[in-house]
């Protein structure tokens, strides 16, 4: 009447348990592992950004010196002497940054023309571009004594750089 059950067991598979255990350990392992992939991508952005900042300043240089130590290059002259590579442009130059760029050949608004540089400067600034969330990427820039610097922003509730126009507690902190 009664069957003799048997001990033995299938050992052609696994069973619940072992699978759910295998399933959480592969998500402890994906919630540690994925923001750290994250912070690196962010910082491999944020690297390519410093160097290419490096390179154009010293893009501006040697344009400088080539013109006499007269003046500094706006980024289509850099691009027609070919200090800079066609098909770059200031949006494209760097991936998730956009570029900003002024340069000020003072004397030649209607002072003498100087043979140094003192009066004149350049200013490049990487920005992230609104595709990034809000504080995602550092902004960066890059003047005529070749320093590269970090925007800060030391004011309450600040917003992304040059979002609302208002620069009250803006600080540009050297890196070294």
């Amino acid at each position: 009447m009664f069957r003799a059950v048997s001990k033995a067991r299938n050992h052609k598979g696994f069973t619940l348990l072992e699978l759910l255990v295998v399933a959480a350990i592969i998500a402890i392992i994906a919630a540690i592992a994925i923001p750290q992939l994250l912070n690196a991508k962010r910082s491999a952005w944020e690297s390519r950004a410093k160097a290419t900042l490096r390179s154009y300043g010293e893009t501006e240089m040697a344009y400088q010196n080539t013109n006499n130590d007269r003046f500094w290059g706006t980024w289509d002259a850099l691009v027609k002497t070919d200090y800079l590579a066609v098909g770059y442009s200031k949006a494209n130059i760097i991936e998730n940054y956009s570029l900003w760029e002024t340069v000020n050949n003072f004397s030649a608004l209607g002072g003498e023309i100087s043979y140094g540089i003192g009066d004149r400067t350049f200013t490049v600034v990487a920005f992230p571009r609104k595709t990034t969330p809000p504080g995602y990427l550092a902004t960066f820039c890059i003047r005529e004594d070749q320093t590269l610097r970090v925007y800060r922003d030391t004011t309450p509730g600040a917003k992304e750089w040059g979002e609302d126009g208002d620069y009250g507690g803006l600080t540009w902190e050297p890196i070294r």
